[in-house]
């Protein structure tokens, strides 16, 4: 027996209109994973350029920075830098305190008139050689204990000089330029 014809129209009619609210419910499922997708695949998309830009400015960028730590490791012992030492001294006695803010301080020890002159945290000092322009920035960061790590008492206070230059200038940092300021720190010492 078939179903009479008003009761097909009816279910004809239900499954018409759940086929209708079911199309509705993913459509709006599919929209909402369109536009999620979107949006991952933007800040995807942005993290990657940041990514690739930062790599890629440093492909082209002409720049160099050397650091140079107060700290160094010698036979496992924490020993200081001569170069750091030397390079503190070079700039203390070369700045110009009309372009940076510096910093005066005097200990009991020190003579009569004596101040020790050193850079601000993050200052930065241009310095030019011979024609060659330089960058310096002093850093000083303060770390927390980790009694986990071993190393960490050595590493409670990091400081550094970041010395910046050009790649060209590499060869003549490291054979004029550094013995320079050693033998110019070395001079002031016994003066």
């Amino acid at each position: 027996k078939f179903p009479r014809k008003d009761n097909y129209i009816k279910l004809k009619h239900k499954l018409y209109s759940l086929s209708i609210k079911t199309m509705t419910f993913l459509n709006s499922i599919a929209t909402t994973i369109t536009i999620i997708g979107g949006i991952l695949s933007l800040v995807i998309s942005i993290n990657n350029n940041r990514a690739l830009f930062s790599k890629l400015k440093k492909f082209l960028s002409n720049k160099v920075t050397l650091v140079i730590d107060e700290y160094t490791l010698k036979d496992n012992e924490k020993v200081r830098n001569e170069v750091y030492e030397a390079v503190e001294i070079y700039l203390c006695n070369n700045l110009s305190p009309q372009k940076c803010k510096v910093k005066a301080s005097k200990t009991e020890k020190d003579q009569k008139n004596s101040f020790k002159v050193t850079l601000e945290h993050n200052e930065k000092v241009k310095d030019v050689f011979n024609g060659h322009k330089f960058k310096w920035i002093w850093l000083d960061f303060k770390c927390l204990h980790h009694p986990d790590n071993l190393n960490s008492i050595h590493r409670s206070e990091m400081k550094s000089f970041n010395l910046i230059y050009r790649k060209k200038d590499y060869q003549y940092v490291f054979d004029t330029y550094l013995p320079h300021i050693l033998n110019e720190a070395k001079y002031q010492k016994h003066i």
